[in-house]
């Protein structure tokens, strides 16, 4: 490789970790520490040499905010390829995981609100090579070429992308290299899991044009098992394929990614029944009927099953998901600056498949076919490194697009279930929920030394924003059918909704964010730093938004555009580095005032004929949360070859002012006791949370890993030219313990937790000290924890007259696998 291709592989290298950190940071603080990334990684290499720190997180130890870094031997040693493998990794970070449209990533305890569905915007972002994704969709894939997963706390967008309250997770890729090399890694596992890779890069034009391709297949089954179809749900189907081309000019580089992936997994099915309606109201009451006694009248039929892990599901399919990205990036000297542009186009479609009831009933199913499209634009110039002033200025612009059509389909059963004859197999309402975002920002950040232990940063960043969209509902009607007001109140009657237009709405913000980030180096080992931040997020859109009728007659629409939100974080910090770097020690203390934070409220402001609240829950805003608590993180090279890594967090997530709040089901009661403390009364319209915790949030979380390598030498010399080569031993083990969770609302009469728990994982093998050969056997959650999927919702539920007591399904179960990997 020419010293010209070399140098500008190794500067672009540079810039992508400082667009990634910087864009992370929202500081230019990480502009100050970047200023030493360019001796990271030079072209070819994938990783640190063994036993040798990883020199990215050497760099994060200069940022003066707090972040968590995967880097790629981590990533591939620990079979890290998905968002839920990396949490275990990273305390104060939930994916979320449920499919690709109901997941919830979620940072210090905080994500989008209860149903914000597709229109909104999480309080965390999500980048891949410098590319902000907005919806949770784009998160669904393996990530199979990563150069660094990081974790980035507080608010973001000063330095690049799009602005987010809570803190990002940011995912970089391999570059192209321009020395040829192709790796093979091959996988097996329990339930028949197969996972194959593949990753090659190489040369196209010597020293001008190289190029890398990374896909995989992953298929398995799941462990749930479906007495009808035979599938077995939360299993593995997808593949994926990333290509890319970096061209190297004298003064310019640029680098085109495409990327491409699919599933078509038994993921939109996340709890299953367990026992009979056990529901017992606030007031002494029961339903009038349990589900397996409507069962019985309405439909002559008894429960087949109430066993979770064995349903008896009708016209289950899976959930199909596609994904697009194509994006390119241009850096280009300006004298010393240099000029960056990142232009990209991403489009994610899915479509699923669900049930029309449990224990082979055909009453109804609900769906969300979704469409994505998002574009974004950034122009960036960066000023050279070593001054006493190091600066930063951008332009960014977004749109995306969502098209959600929520329908509800009904099957034989639905009129007897109903009790309307008007309610035909088939008939379906349907919900076509519009949603667009635009904005244009500029933002700058500056850092200035004022001496070699000082440093003060200032971000700014003005968004204009506007936010728009619409929910139009209508349904099929049939002819011979009865009237079409008939036909309509059997659809309501069902659970589906009136025709209506809630026409356009929209909603225009310009938001002014900012840090101020100081650091002071005590020591050459100690550096401590505070930062004071404003972030702002524009109103929700509301895909969902209803016409409120009140016995039949039109009141209001539900709110399309919900307030903005905004966020005031306080932290401080300390970051330490000992012994040559052996031993490092960071600790981080955060106080995160969220006012107007967006979820579900109650309206209560409609009457009924007799004078009632009505109660009314849609997307709208809690006047005021609160997130606060302490984060740390480490490593100790005890001895040679052997790592120890640390990292915990204590969270405390509340609502502060929440009077609004949504109802448990134990509050809705319809039969008024004559007896009791509620003799007499009707169920309440809506409850206040505030001054209570946020459900499904651990107070304490806490990851401990080693990892050790020993030089074997060459055991098996003398068996050929491929068994002379020296060989190292390696090893793992990772707990990441949390815990216990409210998995029921805590103002339901049968409240459940989710007791504490561990993951612990392990492994160990062997490898070629070259690391062109790697064999190794693991395990996945080695005590076969089942903790329940807890994703912020009730994840126990007693049941009602129309639905059995339900339980959500366990993370996973234990795995036991090997691992083949190869280079040539």
């Amino acid at each position: 490789m020419s010293d010209g291709a070399a140098r500008w592989q190794k500067r672009l290298l540079s810039l992508s970790i400082l667009s990634g950190v910087a864009s992370a940071t929202s500081s230019g603080a990480a502009r100050a520490q970047d200023v030493h990334v360019q001796d990271v990684i030079v072209s070819g290499r994938e990783g640190s040499e063994p036993g040798e720190l990883s020199k990215r997180k050497v760099q994060v130890q200069e940022i003066p905010r707090p972040i968590v870094v995967i880097d790629p031997k981590t990533a591939q040693r620990e079979q890290l390829y998905r968002l839920e493998d990396f949490a275990q990794k990273i305390p104060n970070y939930n994916p979320g995981s449920g499919n690709p449209r109901t997941a919830r990533p979620a940072i210090r305890g905080v994500s989008a609100g209860a149903g914000t569905g597709d229109g909104a915007e999480f309080d965390t972002g999500f980048m891949v090579d410098n590319v902000f994704l907005k919806h949770v969709g784009f998160q669904w894939a393996n990530f199979i070429d990563i150069e660094s997963a990081e974790i980035a706390l507080g608010p973001q967008g000063t330095a690049g992308g799009k602005n987010t309250t809570v803190g990002s997770f940011v995912v970089r890729t391999q570059l192209p290299s321009f020395q040829r090399k192709t790796t093979f890694e091959t996988q097996f596992s329990s339930y028949s899991h197969v996972l194959q890779q593949v990753n090659k890069t190489g040369s196209i034009i010597d020293d001008k044009l190289a190029y890398r391709i990374a896909a995989y297949y992953d298929r398995g089954d799941g462990w749930i098992n479906d007495q009808v179809s035979g599938a077995t749900y939360l299993d593995n189907n997808r593949w994926g394929a990333r290509g890319q081309l970096l061209y190297v000019g004298d003064d310019f580089s640029n680098r085109l990614i495409f990327n491409i992936s699919q599933s078509h997994e038994y993921n939109n099915n996340a709890s299953g029944p367990y026992a009979d309606t056990f529901q017992l109201f606030w007031n002494g009451t029961r339903p009038a009927r349990s589900y397996a006694q409507n069962l019985q009248a309405r439909l002559g039929r008894s429960a087949l099953t109430l066993d979770p892990y064995r349903p008896a599901n009708t016209d289950q399919g899976t959930l199909d998901q596609r994904l697009h990205i194509v994006s390119n990036e241009l850096n280009y000297n300006i004298g010393e600056n240099v000029f960056t542009s990142i232009s990209a186009y991403g489009n994610f479609r899915l479509l699923p498949r669900n049930s029309q009831g449990n224990n082979l009933t055909e009453i109804s199913k609900g769906a969300s076919d979704t469409y994505v499209d998002q574009f974004s634009q950034e122009f960036r110039l960066t000023s050279p490194r070593d001054q006493p002033l190091e600066w930063q200025v951008g332009l960014f612009g977004f749109y995306d697009y969502v098209w959600n059509r929520s329908n509800t389909i009904f099957g034989a059963d639905a009129a007897r279930w109903f009790n309307d004859v008007h309610l035909l197999r088939d008939m379906r309402n349907n919900r076509d929920g519009k949603a667009r975002d635009l904005q244009i920002a500029a933002y700058g950040n500056a850092t200035y030394h004022v001496d070699d232990r000082l440093s003060l940063t200032v971000g700014l960043r003005d968004s204009w924003e506007v936010r728009s969209g619409s929910d139009f509902s209508w349904f099929t009607a049939v002819p011979g059918n009865g009237t079409l007001a008939e036909q309509q109140a059997a659809i309501v009657a069902g659970g589906g909704q009136r025709i209506f237009d809630t026409g356009g709405r929209k909603s225009t913000l310009n938001a002014l964010t900012g840090i101020f980030n100081p650091q002071y180096k005590v020591t050459e080992n100690v550096t401590v730093y505070g930062l004071v931040g404003r972030g702002e997020k524009a109103g929700a859109v509301n895909t969902a938004a209803q016409a409120i009728f009140v016995g039949g007659a039109f009141q209001k629409f539900q709110p399309v555009v919900t307030e903005p939100e905004t966020s005031w974080d306080y932290e401080a910090g300390i970051k330490t580095v000992w012994d040559d770097g052996r031993f490092v020690l960071n600790g981080n203390f955060y106080w995160n005032d969220i006012y107007n934070f967006q979820t579900n409220f109650v309206d209560a402001s409609n009457l009924d004929g007799n004078g009632v609240p009505v109660r009314q829950t849609y997307l709208g805003v809690a006047p005021h949360a609160r997130l606060r608590g302490f984060e740390f993180d480490g490593r100790w090279n005890a001895f040679e070859g052997f790592w120890l890594n640390y990292s915990g967090a204590v969270i405390e997530a509340r609502w502060i002012d929440f009077d609004d709040a949504p109802v448990d089901a134990a509050w809705t009661w319809t039969r008024i006791a004559t007896t009791g403390p509620f003799a007499g009364l009707r169920s309440p319209a809506k409850v206040s949370r505030s001054d209570t915790r946020f459900n499904a949030v651990p107070t304490f979380q806490f990851n401990i890993g080693a990892n050790y390598e020993i030089k074997l030498g060459r055991l098996f010399e003398g068996e050929g030219n491929w068994w002379n080569q020296p060989l190292t031993g390696f090893a793992y083990v990772n707990v990441a313990w949390q815990n216990k969770t409210q998995a029921t609302n805590p103002d339901a009469v049968f409240t459940y937790w989710q007791p504490a728990y561990a993951i612990t994982n392990l492994g160990f093998g062997v490898r070629t000290d070259d690391e062109r050969v790697s064999l190794n056997v693991w395990v996945k959650n080695l005590t076969d924890q089942r903790p329940i999927l807890n994703t912020g919702a009730t994840a126990i539920d007693p049941g009602t007259a129309t639905a059995p007591a339900t339980s959500n399904f366990y993370r996973f179960p234990r795995l036991i696998g090997g691992t083949l990997r190869f280079t040539i």
